[in-house]
């Protein structure tokens, strides 16, 4: 018998989604973007770089916060490692999340340094060395979010029966962003 609430499994959801979507949004627009050296050399260049900067700390963010201890400082935090120990799981299942816990923990953990330096403290010294923190193989984050996908799934088949898919609209949407800028890019001048 699971003990979380519709009302938490329905919160855990859609942090999950989130983290998804602002993941999504970023990969279409300013990694998948067939167009994007012309987006690049264009009179929005520039401007573009900083949304593809502000967008990637933002879905980093996100899933590093997925993977906040259950309980910090006397205060519960609604990610997985919470809804994996306090949710009353049956052997089974407890053992299916357990193991998709450690492969999300394993892409999460190389971008809690990130965290730490630069998406939640202006670490002084990585600000004056310009270290990057948070790098991981091509690919990857594909490999997270189908095994949050997984994680998700295994948790909505144990408490209500059948799986719940991260929505698709926020990538609807960025593509349609996306076909406007390169709808675009003839009137954008030339740096």
């Amino acid at each position: 018998m699971n003990c979380h609430s519709a009302k938490v499994l329905t919160g855990f959801f859609n942090l999950c989604n989130w983290a998804y979507d602002s993941w999504r949004i970023h990969r279409i627009l300013f990694c998948d973007n067939p167009r994007k050296m012309e987006l690049e050399k264009s009179s929005a260049g520039e401007g573009l770089e900083r949304m593809s900067i502000i967008t990637q700390d933002y879905w980093l963010h996100q899933i590093v916060k997925l993977h906040d201890p259950a309980k910090t400082a006397g205060r519960f935090n609604l990610g997985i490692d919470y809804i994996l120990h306090f949710g009353g799981w049956n052997e089974e299942t407890l053992a299916k999340l357990q193991a998709l816990k450690h492969n999300l923990d394993d892409f999460a953990e190389k971008l809690k340094t990130a965290r730490n330096k630069i998406l939640s403290h202006n670490d002084l010294e990585t600000m004056l060395n310009g270290s990057s923190h948070g790098t991981f193989a091509e690919g990857d984050d594909v490999k997270y979010f189908k095994s949050l996908q997984e994680f998700v799934n295994v948790v909505y088949d144990a408490t209500v029966g059948g799986p719940n898919l991260f929505s698709e609209d926020a990538a609807k949407d960025a593509v349609i962003v996306s076909q406007f800028l390169a709808n675009s890019l003839p009137s954008l001048k030339d740096k």
